[in-house]
């Protein structure tokens, strides 16, 4: 069937004082699909079934089904778009980050996009992060979260935990969004080609390729351990460091570092 198409204007009352921003923001969103596309005009919401795709700028939302739900402005054939919720297959591309589900929502004026159900996956060109309960990304504050069994993967370097706040900026030379800092809350595991790091929580400073672990560490290098209360790894030089004070893993009163090491 021939696709069907199109293009709503719409205005976000943003200060005049950011003039670019605003600029941005008054491209019109345009909704296709190949199968479909309903007007509600008591509910106010577009429905576009099949193959749908909503733009706007260099964002895009597929899935199965889209809604965008609006309101009238007043202006003569003008209308707000405040939100469009998307189920099937979901699938949010923003520059040259990505992010997948199977239901979820996108937040227009916020530029906010929550996703639900299997298949949670945000990717960026140096950078991949799953998770099991819930995928959000916000484009104007350039940061997301992974909920339930998190995970990121950057090359032969994994982390892994309850929740992963990663926060992003632009390239100055490409423009492509890269990954500036990943904070990992709650049963955090950091593996490497050489040793694996545990703890409670921790952050990784993707600039400077270093990655801090806090709370009950211990670092594993095949049946050798070390622990202590905080942990650094600089995945430059594969240099691992290990800081006492508190109370170490193993529940060491004197918060001691401690290392094991056995023969081969």
């Amino acid at each position: 069937m021939k696709t069907l198409f199109i293009v709503l204007i719409f205005l976000l009352g943003i200060p005049a004082a950011h003039a670019q921003e605003k600029a941005a923001q008054k491209q019109p969103l345009d909704i296709s699909a190949t199968g479909s596309l309903e007007w509600h005009r008591d509910k106010k919401i577009y429905i576009a079934r099949g193959d749908a795709v909503a733009k706007q700028g260099t964002s895009e939302i597929h899935a199965d089904t889209l809604t965008a739900s609006y309101a009238d402005t007043g202006a003569k054939g003008s209308m707000d778009i405040s939100r469009i919720d998307a189920a099937g297959n979901v699938l949010v591309k923003s520059d040259t980050t990505t992010a997948t589900g199977q239901q979820g929502y996108y937040d227009v004026k916020a530029g906010y996009a929550e996703l639900t159900g299997n298949g949670l996956m945000l990717k960026t060109p140096t950078d991949t992060v799953t998770a099991r309960d819930k995928l959000t990304y916000s484009n104007t504050k350039n940061e997301m979260d992974a909920y339930g069994a998190a995970k990121a993967v950057r090359g032969e370097d994994v982390i892994v935990a309850d929740r992963l706040t990663g926060r992003f900026e632009k390239d100055a030379t490409t423009g492509a969004s890269k990954m500036k800092e990943l904070e990992a809350t709650g049963h955090v595991t950091i593996t490497t080609p050489t040793e694996v790091l545990h703890g409670d929580n921790g952050v990784y400073d993707a600039v400077k390729n270093i990655a801090t672990i806090t709370g009950n560490v211990r670092i594993d290098r095949g049946e050798s351990f070390i622990t202590g209360t905080r942990g650094e790894v600089d995945l430059n030089t594969n240099i691992s460091r290990m800081f006492g004070g508190g109370t170490a893993a193993g529940g060491a009163s004197d918060g001691r570092v401690r290392g094991v090491f056995y023969p081969e």
